[in-house]
């Protein structure tokens, strides 16, 4: 079933308007701060221009070619995934290039950050013409995801994670925790305890977030990563 009216707007451009101003009040709900702190946390960069560890290679970048899901929408700049795997070879080394520099630099290109934001609806049983019904996707540029791939592959192995996390984590699921929940009040009634449980809905949290605050605290772990990657470059060359 399709609505025929979301947010009291039916038309064209006021179906656009609407839901920019929709997401706009949700996804910046908080303050940043001053433009005075997001400049300086900016100029920061500076403290962690030392991952001249990662760089990305020709060969390197086929392989990150290959992380890449296929029959995808794509972004802004209407460039799929599928363009940059079979594109000329040459292709390649024009992009490492261009990553290589995004790192040595710490800039990337504005076009490469453009975002589509499709509405999904989050239950189709739902009402359909309720705004909150509904969640923003940000459809990114192919481009910016093999960057993220790139620089994901270097760090992730000096992240970890906490052995409670079980979302957003590969080879684990949600299901997980559920067992684990089941399992657990499942063992205090079998000997004769009660079990009480509190569950917080945070669903929408991450739209409350202080983002500065945010890229603060990646920025002390990607200084952490920088320094473990330097020590253990200049351990393996000694």
């Amino acid at each position: 079933m399709v609505a025929t009216l979301v947010g009291g707007a039916n038309d064209g451009s006021e179906i656009v308007k609407m839901w920019k101003d929709y997401f706009k009040g949700i996804l910046n709900s908080e303050s940043n701060g001053s433009a005075e702190s997001v400049e300086h946390s900016i100029d920061c960069k500076e403290n962690y221009l030392g991952l001249e560890m990662l760089r990305c290679s020709f060969v390197s970048l086929a392989s990150l070619l290959q992380k890449l899901h296929l029959n995808k929408a794509p972004g802004p700049d209407c460039i799929s995934a599928e363009h940059l795997l079979y594109a000329d070879e040459s292709l390649r080394f024009f992009l490492s290039e261009l990553f290589n520099m995004c790192i040595v630099h710490a800039y990337i290109p504005n076009s490469c950050l453009n975002t589509t934001i499709v509405p999904i609806c989050k239950n189709k049983n739902g009402n359909m013409s309720d705004t909150s019904n509904y969640r923003p996707v940000a459809v990114a540029t192919v481009v910016s995801k093999l960057l993220e791939h790139l620089i994901l592959s270097n760090i992730s192995p000096f992240l970890g994670t906490t052995d409670n996390q079980f979302g957003f984590k590969a080879g684990h699921s949600t299901d997980q925790r559920t067992f684990l929940l089941k399992q657990t009040a499942s063992y205090f009634v079998t000997h004769g305890s009660s079990v009480h449980a509190v569950f917080l809905d945070a669903s929408k949290a991450f739209d409350r977030v202080l983002h500065m605050k945010l890229f603060e605290k990646l920025q002390c772990v990607l200084i952490f990563v920088t320094c473990a990657v330097c020590t253990d470059s200049a351990y393996l060359r000694n």
